[in-house]
């Protein structure tokens, strides 16, 4: 079995040769491992009542390359199996505390910063280039994620033609999928765990048609994004019923941004098209 799926079974083989703070640790984390997933390297170390070094140590100890590996490890079966209870209950600071003491927007400014840091630039960069060449794009997200998706769809449709939203399967969708060459087109996904079944059936679909694929997940991959021709890996936090998606939001604007400026003429002669119509239409209100 591989490293990132048998980290449990791993502690508990190892647990015997190690030293006794290193098996405190490794008993914290059998017993909590849902818990251990989203805590640093010294908040588990400060749960576990060990020293940080030794939370270090411990990671080596099981092969990993760091603690950030074997943290991703955890978060990998998290991921599988954590429920909404679970995340309500995993919450340790109350939404009134946080906004008394360090403002409404603590949280998700931190965020912001933190996924940053894994995004990677040229990733960006080849989406937005896919995204402005392809000759329909295919936008897909559910539960979660439904929101990512219609934003990308309405802001996107806005400087380029042929976005398609795909939010069900069935005649629909039919008549939106090309009969050849979908290497032409483009289908961006949005996979944040837990994503629906239907996420993965159309990502499969678009994959057995040659259609290549955008992912945007978590920097922890899963079988969409191993299969994507370009997978960007945003570090999404699940510490509550409610997950940090602003990053992902921020990370859709940037690359409807960066689409724009790739074909600045026909973005321009589609945003005057859009501003035709919605006025002929009398779409806004305002």
């Amino acid at each position: 079995m591989s490293k990132e799926n048998d980290i449990l079974a791993r502690i508990a083989e190892k647990k015997e040769n190690m030293s006794l703070k290193q098996q405190q640790l490794a008993d914290y984390i059998l017993q909590n491992y849902k818990t251990a997933a989203f805590q640093n390297s010294t908040k588990l170390a400060r749960l576990a009542k060990v020293s940080g070094s030794t939370v270090i140590r411990f990671a080596d100890e099981l092969g990993y390359a760091g603690f950030p590996q074997m943290q991703a490890a955890l978060h990998r079966i998290v991921q599988k199996e954590i429920t909404t209870v679970d995340n309500f209950l995993s919450s340790d600071l109350p939404m009134e505390l946080a906004s008394k003491r360090d403002g409404f927007f603590h949280r998700c400014i931190e965020s912001l910063h933190k996924a940053e840091k894994s995004i990677s630039v040229e990733s960006v960069r080849k989406a937005a280039e896919m995204l402005a060449t392809a000759r329909n794009v295919y936008i897909v997200g559910f539960r979660g994620s439904s929101f990512l998706a219609e934003y990308m769809s309405y802001f996107l449709s806005r400087i380029r033609k042929n976005v398609f939203r795909i939010n069900t399967w069935g005649n629909t969708m039919f008549h939106m999928m090309p009969e050849e060459q979908g290497e032409l087109d483009v289908a961006l996904i949005f996979a944040f765990p837990r994503f629906a079944a239907m996420t993965g059936t159309l990502a499969n679909f678009f994959h057995a048609h040659k259609v290549p694929i955008v992912c945007v997940s978590t920097v922890y991959q899963n079988h969409i994004s191993e299969m994507a021709d370009v997978s960007i890996g945003v570090d999404i936090e699940y510490r509550a019923y409610v997950d940090h998606m602003t990053p992902a939001l921020y990370l859709a604007e940037t690359l409807i941004e960066k689409a724009s400026k790739l074909t600045p003429e026909s973005s321009v002669q589609q945003l005057e098209w859009f501003e035709q119509f919605t006025k002929e239409t009398h779409v806004f209100s305002s």
